[in-house]
Parts: C-alpha cells; sequence; structure tokens
C-alpha cells in the first residue's frame, strides 16, 4: 500500500511539472480587451522588430561577450600570474 501510495504522488508530481516545460512563449496581451467598446475594432497583430534595432542588438551583444571575453581574461592572468 505504501509502495503504490509512493509511485502514485511521484508520478503526479512528474506530470504536472512536465507540463510547465510545454508552455509555448507568453502571449502578448490583446489590444482590445473591451468587448463593448465598437470604436477600436483594429485586429491585434503582432509588431515585428526594426532591422535597426535588431543590429543595435546584435552589436551589444558582442560588445557583451567581448567585455566578458576580457575579464575572463583578467581572471586567469590573476590566477595563474600572466
Amino acid at each position: 500500500m505504501k509502495n503504490t501510495l509512493i509511485r502514485i504522488l511521484s508520478i503526479m508530481t512528474l506530470a504536472t511539472s512536465i507540463s510547465a516545460f510545454g508552455l509555448a512563449e507568453k502571449a502578448s496581451a490583446a489590444k482590445n480587451t473591451n468587448c463593448s467598446d465598437a470604436t477600436t475594432t483594429a485586429p491585434y497583430t503582432q509588431e515585428e522588430p526594426k532591422a535597426d534595432q535588431n543590429q543595435e542588438k546584435e552589436k551589444s551583444r558582442e560588445q557583451k561577450i567581448q567585455e566578458q571575453d576580457k575579464q575572463w581574461l583578467h581572471d586567469l592572468q590573476g590566477v595563474y600570474g600572466g
């Protein structure tokens, strides 16, 4: 009885935790949330980031990576005396 109870509880725990991994990306809130407001009938469209913003993000990522590399090298030289 005790063995069966432990197995059931462990299966339930695993089944509930697996569903969290299967969730898709969080959806943005709809623009028109008030159904009684007939003046705002624009359909919801997901806005894509502009190309300039993507380039800026890539440049900032590259700069962060370079800074991390420099910091890592500095730490290694401090530890090993290079």
